[in-house]
This record gives structure tokens, C-alpha cells and sequence, in this order.
């Protein structure tokens, strides 16, 4: 970040009420005012029902749906060619998933990082040195084609995916620190827009992806979207408003834990973010092999599966967080979404008791359903994780927003990391129609969590 754009960021401070270390008390239901102690002007922010953004917030809306584009695009650019070309290189296929699951693995270990790092560097400034370096690592991913053999082929690949990891890691933690730091009262559609991008990025970039590969070989799609993330994060750094701690106040990191792990819905919202990531990676890791044996589905028709699946989840996304944010409890529609999510799942196989035919439209409908249905209980849990934080008394800054940012990813990264493992488990041991009965068991617990929550929340 240059000095214009921290000289933004500090004068922004002191106009924009959006432009804070101290955040007003987030709710789903009420938008508040600061409080005297925050601003002697005591301005209010823009209400979910208003329907405007300030200046500042378009900026960094802007910045981040671009860049939640190319981050969802980096995840899924290679899924088409990259294991055919390293077969041609001898590499073995568990070698080949380990490319794949060190990302995850890598993220798990480094979110916690990621929150301490952006209050010592900045968090717009990290973000964007997050981008950066993803950018160079996936144009040196497009390089390693060059060298030879297997091993020292196979040996870049995971190094390389560990560093490009590691960029997308600060990209996401502090993209959703921003979130809950400068919109306080639009949390869950702000992360429905950015998770709407990323989904864009999922879907079109396999197809992107392999055209590219295609047309000019392995290395064209890294180099296009590698240089697409330099650039962007160069823009970034000149136009993206600066988020910075405002003081340099120790922070008490066992209070922050304690006090964190004390709350029941903290809990349950972790173990939401953790179970949609572990039905969606599991299913789509073991999906392959089954829609083609069994439905005769090719893998380039399953791709529009996924794609028509997807486009589900970002049409409905924007829904869910309109809910979220006049709802004063959430819960209901949560816990509905997920029962609903229950019924796509056993639809998919179908599951072997229900008497049903495998048949595609059934396959269809269930991805469908599921994509579209488990964005209801998803999308809330950030903006419900800030409120039920700060009701525990810990502050409303920066800090605050950070760790909370860095707890979520991590366990939607450790849901990437044990889905597939535990796929593949169950489908070596039970079939795909079993294995998919079992998810949706794990789904109708949540469902009963989040029931129980919403009864008691119904109840104070």
C-alpha cells in the first residue's frame, strides 16, 4: 500500500463513519449508532433497508469481488489438465490428489497467522500482498512444465501450491476482516457478494482453464490468470481505501479464546461453516466415478452439472442474507435450509432405502438443491459469529474482527482438508449411495443444533 492510500485510510477515519477501529454493535435485526464514546459526532451508519453504500465501501466491494473472482478461479484452473499431464510424467495419483489437499492443509495451518499479521502490516496491505503472491506463484506454476522428470516436476508442484496457498489464505481472512469491520450492518450480504465471486471463479475457470491449456499448453492458463492477480493487486494498492488498527494496545489472546470458545453459537456456527465445506468437497471429489458408471454422466456433462449447481447458490446467496439481516432470529430459516439440504442429499444417489431409481435429473436436482439451500445456514454465521462475540464483551475493533476472520477460514479450510479423505474412506468401504446417507446423517445433526438454537433464541 503506497502512502496515498494510507493518508486515505486515516483521513477516512476521521469522516467516514465506516472508516473505524471500533465498530458499532453488530445485530441481524437493528442497525445502531455509535456510541459517544466512539465518535463525537455520534453518525449513524447507512442501514441494511437504506439501500446505498458509501464511496469507501463501493471501493472495497469493487476490489474484493474481482479479486474473490481470481481466487475462486485459482482453486479450480487446473482440476481439468494438470492430473493428465502429470500422469504423462509418471507422477502417481495420490501424489497428484496431494497437490490438491496441501492448499487446504496449507491455509489450516496459516489462518491463525493471518490475523496478527494484518494489525502489525495493515490489513488492506497484506490482503493485497496476498494477491501478489499468489499472482507469482501461479505464473511460476505455469514454469515448472519445464522441468524434467518426475520427481522434481511433482516436488515444484507441491511447493509452488504451498505459496499460492499461502497468498490465498491473507486473501481470505482479510477480506472477511474488512467485512466485519467496515460493514457492520450489511455483513451478510457483503460476504454473499464475495462468496457469489468466488463461486463465478469456481465455475467458469475449469473451462477457461482448459481451453487455454488447449489452445497453447500448460503453462497459458497460469501465466493469463497469474499476471490477471498482479495486476489486480497493483490496482488495488492505489485505489482499495487502507483498513488499519488505529492504536497499538497489547491484545490478551487467552481473554479473546476464552471468551470466544464460551459461546454456544460461536460453536454451532463453526461446526455450520465446517459441515458446508465437508459435504460440498466430499461430494464433489467422489462424484466423478459414479456419475459416469452408474448414469453414464461424462466428466465434461458433469461440469455443467456443477456449473448449473453453482449458479443456484449465487442466485439464492443475495436471498439468505436479506433474511439474515431483518431477521431477529435467523435461526429458523437456518435450520429449514439445512433440513432441506438433508432431502438433496439422499436424493443424489439415491439413498438405497428410499426406493428410487438412480436416474440424472435426480443427481441434478440434488446438486442443485444442495448448493442452493446450504448458502441459507452459511451465509449468516460470519455476521452471527461478530454478534455473538462481542456479546461476550470483547471489543468491537479490529483485533476482534481479525481473530473471529481467521477462526472461520480455518475451519472451512479444515472441511476441505477431511472431506475428501473421508469420502474416499466411506466410498472404498460402503459405495457412493452409502456414503452419501452418511453426510446426510452428519447434516441432520446440524439441522437438530440448529434447531435447538432457534428455540433458544425463540425463547429470550
Amino acid at each position: 500500500m503506497n502512502s496515498s492510500s494510507e493518508s486515505l485510510g486515516a483521513n477516512d477515519a476521521a469522516t467516514d463513519p465506516l472508516a473505524r477501529d471500533s465498530a458499532p454493535v453488530h445485530g441481524s435485526a437493528k442497525w445502531h449508532k455509535r456510541s459517544s464514546s466512539t465518535s463525537a459526532e455520534d453518525t449513524p451508519l447507512v442501514p441494511p433497508d437504506s439501500g446505498g453504500y458509501s464511496t469507501r465501501q463501493r471501493r472495497l466491494l469493487v476490489g474484493m469481488s474481482v479479486v474473490s473472482v481470481l481466487n475462486g478461479s485459482l482453486m479450480a484452473l487446473m482440476i481439468p489438465f494438470f492430473p493428465v499431464e502429470a500422469s504423462r510424467r509418471g507422477v502417481s495419483q495420490t501424489a497428484i490428489s496431494g497437490v490438491f489437499s496441501c492448499f487446504a492443509l496449507t491455509q489450516v495451518v496459516l489462518y491463525p497467522l493471518v490475523g496478527p499479521l494484518a494489525l502489525r502490516f495493515g490489513v488492506t496491505r497484506l490482503y493485497n500482498a496476498g494477491i501478489a503472491v499468489a499472482g507469482v506463484s501461479t505464473v511460476a506454476f505455469g514454469l515448472i512444465f519445464y522441468i524434467p522428470g518426475s520427481t522434481g516436476f511433482i516436488a515444484a508442484c507441491f511447493v509452488a501450491r504451498m505459496v499460492e496457498a499461502a497468498g490465498t489464505a491473507a486473501v481470505s481472512a482479510c477480506s472477511f476482516t474488512i467485512i466485519g469491520n467496515q460493514f457492520a450492518e450489511r455483513t451478510s450480504s457483503v460476504v454473499a457478494m464475495v462468496s457469489a465471486a468466488q463461486s463465478v471463479g469456481l465455475s467458469v475457470a475449469p473451462a477457461v482453464g482448459g481451453g487455454l491449456y488447449a489452445a497453447a499448453g500448460f503453462g497459458l492458463p497460469f501465466y493469463v490468470l497469474g499476471a490477471a492477480m498482479i495486476v489486480t493487486a497493483l490496482i488495488n494498492a492505489q485505489f482499495m481505501p487502507a483498513v488499519v488498527k488505529q492504536d497499538d494496545a497489547p491484545v490478551n489472546l487467552l481473554r479473546t479464546v476464552r471468551l470466544f470458545i464460551g459461546s454456544y453459537e460461536n460453536w454451532l456456527c463453526m461446526v455450520i461453516v465446517f459441515s458446508y465445506t465437508l459435504a460440498f468437497v466430499t461430494f464433489a471429489s467422489c462424484a466423478a466415478p459414479y456419475a459416469d458408471a452408474v448414469l453414464g454422466i461424462t466428466p465434461a456433462t458433469l461440469g455443467l452439472y456443477f456449473t448449473v449447481a453453482a449458479g443456484s447458490y449465487v442466485v439464492t446467496s443475495f436471498l439468505w442474507a436479506w433474511l439474515a439481516e431483518r431477521a431477529a432470529n435467523p435461526y429458523p430459516v437456518m435450520a429449514l435450509c439445512v433440513l432441506i439440504v438433508v432431502g438433496s442429499q439422499l436424493l443424489i444417489p439415491p439413498a438405497p432405502w428410499l426406493g428410487l431409481e438412480p436416474r440424472w435429473w435426480l443427481f441434478g436436482l440434488g446438486m442443485t438443491l444442495q448448493e442452493a439451500f446450504y448458502g441459507g445456514a452459511y451465509i449468516p454465521c460470519f455476521q452471527l459469529m461478530m454478534a455473538a462475540t462481542l456479546h461476550t464483551g470483547l471489543p468491537d475493533d479490529l483485533r476482534t474482527h481479525a481473530f473471529i476472520s481467521g477462526v472461520y477460514w480455518s475451519m472451512y479450510s479444515l472441511g476441505t482438508v477431511v472431506g475428501p479423505l473421508v469420502g474416499g474412506v466411506l466410498v472404498d468401504a460402503f459405495g457412493f449411495p452409502l456414503m452419501m446417507t452418511v453426510m446426510a446423517g452428519e447434516t441432520l445433526l446440524v439441522m437438530l443444533l440448529t434447531t435447538a438454537q432457534a428455540v433458544v433464541r425463540a425463547c429470550h
